[in-house]
């Protein structure tokens, strides 16, 4: 009965472990996913290039669309974040949403809800936002500040199934924009602080090297045997230096390592049995099965029915064996 009790243990296992994939499958398909827009915000409110802790007082000025320019030029040299607040906006009211973009020296351009926006004079000490939309242009002065180099290099890649990738390179390091064909919003961003789409997203894009001297960005937007695509960001501009620890990280080119010899039991794949001293007992940690039980090691294959007879074999030769033993005592004892 123990036997029987374990086998259905061990079955009822690995029913889960071939049900969990799936049933993991299911839920991220189920799952709803973030607005682009939203997304997009939160990648800029977090990276490490777009950290807008405390940069929120500046002079906001409203550019059309729903957006405001918050207009800065101070230690860190010429801003511009651009801000989503809606229609309704004006002079006085709060300004503190959703950034949707951002222009510095080293990024002078960005896009948002149909309207393009250029940091002209980027290294004078009298910086000027240019604001085009539908073919018409406006400039809004920022405050004055000290002069600086332009460090930015930009290069557009399309990367298939109707998307595109504006890649930007600046002292806070790579930056990547996904787009998708017809919207006015970034569907991503990707930098050195969150530098790969999760795989919810279904496609694969992804900074390599993102704090390294050349960082480079791999794609696949499409299924079958599609190859991953690649590309690399531009180089800064000469004298330009960045703002960050370089370090190489090549742990993408390692060859992945050999799987595990494995035996089958069903359909599951199950880590192989090493032998133990004393007890013998089998935890199964990964593979198919990760169930998280230990088992005795004669119950956890088909050796189950042989060990069990073999035993039982040992049992009734050693009761023939004392019964002969106790009958030769009693006839010696009569006679």
């Amino acid at each position: 009965m123990r036997t029987a009790l374990r086998t259905s243990i061990v079955t009822a296992a690995l029913a889960g472990a071939l049900l969990a994939p799936a049933a993991t499958a299911v839920a991220a398909t189920a799952a709803p996913q973030p607005a682009a827009s939203t997304r997009a915000a939160a990648s800029a409110d977090s990276s490490g290039s777009s950290d807008d802790s405390g940069r929120y007082e500046g002079r906001p000025v409203y550019v059309g669309n729903g957006m405001v320019a918050v207009l800065r030029n101070g230690a860190e040299g010429p801003e511009a974040w651009i801000r989503y607040v809606g229609d309704q906006w004006k002079p006085g009211d709060n300004y503190m949403l959703h950034v949707v973009g951002l222009v510095t020296r080293g990024q002078t351009t960005a896009e948002a809800y149909g309207a393009s926006f250029e940091l002209t004079k980027a290294e004078t000490t009298a910086p000027v936002l240019v604001v085009t939309t539908k073919g018409v242009a406006k400039s809004y002065p920022l405050p004055e500040g000290k002069a600086g180099p332009v460090c930015s290099a930009e290069k557009s890649q399309n990367i298939g199934a109707g998307m595109s990738a504006k890649l930007f390179m600046s002292p806070d390091g790579p930056r990547a924009e996904l787009w998708v064909a017809g919207e006015d919003t970034a569907w991503r961003l990707l930098d050195r602080g969150f530098p790969a789409l999760p795989e919810s997203a279904g496609i694969i894009a992804r900074i390599v090297n993102p704090s390294g001297a050349a960082p480079g960005f791999e794609w696949k937007t499409q299924g079958g045997g599609t190859p991953l695509g690649r590309t690399s960001f531009p180089a800064l501009p000469k004298g330009c230096k960045p703002n960050y620890k370089v370090t190489e990280d090549r742990a993408a080119d390692k060859p992945a390592p050999k799987p595990e010899p494995t035996v089958t039991v069903g359909a599951a794949p199950v880590a192989d049995v090493k032998p133990q001293g004393g007890a013998q007992t089998v935890v199964v940690p990964k593979g198919g099965v990760a169930a998280g039980a230990e088992f005795a090691a004669e119950d956890t294959d088909n050796s189950t029915t042989v060990a069990a007879g073999t035993g039982l074999v040992a049992i009734f030769a050693g009761l023939s064996v004392a019964l002969l033993a106790r009958g030769r005592r009693a006839g010696r004892g009569r006679g």
